[in-house]
């Protein structure tokens, strides 16, 4: 027998910030408890704690036993997070010194930041509670009047049905590991310490001496205590976790379309105003500066351009779209610090003066189901676009060509999910790019591309390199599934290589299904 938690939102929308002041896509089991405290100590249950109201003992009892169960099972609903485009301003009820005079400072407000739901919210055990604490929380439920704002009214409900969830909760978990979503959940003491804090902030003040105003204030309202709280990972029901190298993309919706050959140079203005949006101390992930001693991941941040032809698997009807790629095992602090910047990003200059505006709210989809599956009957091939750059000068040595630089290309992407290879210098390239073939990956077919302006290709190279881009057309074999996304060569981070599916008919000639001109971006 499951007991199960049951969010109903009437009006078909959540609001709620989280301590960053974003919106919350969902509420946490933080949010839950929270208002079962309230609803405990303000509502028809609450008895008198000397000079106030707080929770009688059975809903203490009840809300401890949340703290320390945290649900094993989450219903999350299709959801559609709108960030706000408009702001609205409120006194925020401190002085501002002007040059004219003193006014009320007025703080931003995103009235119409909100998450669109197409369901409930529910949160299961496996496992009932004792009677008395299902009681009790049945009883709280009926008196919780809103999750999130006022402007979020609920319908609470807690009963013992059975509900499969979309999400249950992965106990092993890897603090970086991707795939699945974190939920804050309560540590055991949550209850006391909210408890606490309130006592605190309505305790009788000490009388003191009225201190001058200052001509600049600033608010001293209390920041709620957030010591007892630990966020969980709940992975997609019957979904193992994607070994990907990029398991994250963030989709940013522009207003024109970048062609293939100027996306380098989009992808680095992209990439400076990420930093410039960041300020001082931008992470290694996102400048791709590590400091001495500490090892290269095999992917960093990548930006890529991609246009409304592309088969995202949760397109924009906008002309084009810029994906922020996330490595897997990137830190949290590090997603949360690129996640800002993706929201404050307003527009995007680019070559030639170029403005493209963002258009829309950034919203995140997994790197192991960016692309949509190929139709039925087609075989999924992968092309460049546009073209690739090889990461070394390869082996020097006659039978070395394109084809081996675009497995060693590969290799280098998937170096964390590969065997690992043996050797130094050239044994290593050709041992690497053996492993590769083994993973039944191979190069249908690589041509260079004849032109003198390598700087659509590449962002930076040394002065005495020579810069050969390639277009190529790929089979990834066991690498990749049909949906995932990545990118090869020297300038995968910033709009190079970028594995587009080129999808064909089931039993054409490979000879016969790829253009005769090799899909080169010409100058």
């Amino acid at each position: 027998m499951n007991f199960t938690i049951v969010a109903e939102l009437p009006l078909g929308t959540y609001r709620g910030a989280g301590p960053d002041g974003r919106p919350e896509p969902m509420p946490s089991v933080v949010r839950l408890h929270a208002a079962l405290l309230c609803a405990a100590g303000f509502g028809p249950r609450a008895v008198a704690v000397g000079d106030g109201l707080g929770p009688c003992g059975a809903d203490e009892v009840a809300l401890r036993w949340l703290e320390e169960h945290p649900p094993d099972g989450v219903v999350i609903p299709p959801i559609v997070v709108n960030r706000g485009e408009a702001v609205a301003y409120r006194d925020d009820g401190t002085i501002k010194q002007t040059r004219a005079r003193m006014t009320i400072k007025k703080l931003p407000n995103a009235p119409d930041a909100a998450v669109a739901v197409a369901g409930r919210f529910v949160w299961s055990w496996r496992e009932p509670p004792p009677q008395s604490v299902r009681a009790a929380l049945t009883a709280l439920c009926a008196d919780v009047p809103y999750l999130g704002t006022t402007e979020s009214p609920v319908r609470l409900t807690a009963d013992t049905r059975s509900v499969e969830p979309t999400h249950e909760l992965d106990r092993e978990a890897e603090p970086f590991a991707s795939g699945g979503e974190d939920i804050e959940a309560c540590r055991p003491g949550r209850t006391a310490e909210l408890m606490a804090a309130h006592v605190r902030r309505t305790a009788r003040p000490r009388s003191e001496p009225r201190a001058p105003y200052g001509t600049d204030e600033w608010s001293t309202s209390d920041v709620p205590p957030r010591e007892a709280i630990e966020p969980l990972r709940y992975v997609p029901r019957g979904e193992p976790t994607a070994a990907v190298p990029w398991s994250r993309a963030i989709l940013i919706p522009l207003s024109v379309a970048i062609a293939p050959r100027d996306r380098v140079a989009w992808a680095v203005a992209a990439h400076r105003a990420l930093i410039s949006l960041i300020g001082e101390g931008a992470p290694p992930l996102v400048t791709g500066v590590y400091p001495p001693g500490v090892a290269r991941p095999a992917n960093r941040l990548a930006l890529h351009l991609v246009d409304s032809a592309s088969p995202i698997a949760e397109g924009t009807r906008s002309p084009g779209t810029l994906a922020i790629l996330l490595p897997g095992g990137a830190s949290a602090a590090d997603v949360d610090i690129v996640e800002r910047a993706a929201d404050r990003l307003p527009s995007v200059r680019g070559p030639r003066g170029q403005l493209a505006r963002v258009v829309g709210a950034a919203r995140g989809i997994p790197g192991s189901r960016f692309w949509a599956p190929p139709q039925g009957g087609r075989l999924r091939l992968w092309r460049t676009e546009p073209a690739a750059v090889p990461d070394t000068r390869g082996v020097r040595a006659p039978d070395w060509t394109f084809g081996h630089a675009a497995l060693l290309s590969l290799g280098f992407v998937w170096k964390a999910q590969l065997p690992k290879a043996q050797g130094r210098g050239d044994d290593y390239y050709r041992h690497l790019a053996r492993t590769v073939t083994e993973s039944g990956a191979a190069v249908i077919q690589a041509r260079p591309v004849r032109t003198t302006d390598v700087g659509r290709y590449v962002h930076r190279v040394n002065k005495d390199a020579v810069v050969r881009p390639y277009t190529a057309w790929l089979w990834l074999g066991d690498l990749a599934d049909s949906t995932t996304i990545a990118a090869i060569g020297q300038s995968r981070h910033l709009g190079g290589g970028l594995l587009v599916p080129y999808d064909v008919p089931d039993g054409t000639a490979l000879g016969d299904a790829l253009p005769t001109d090799g899909h080169e971006v010409r100058p």
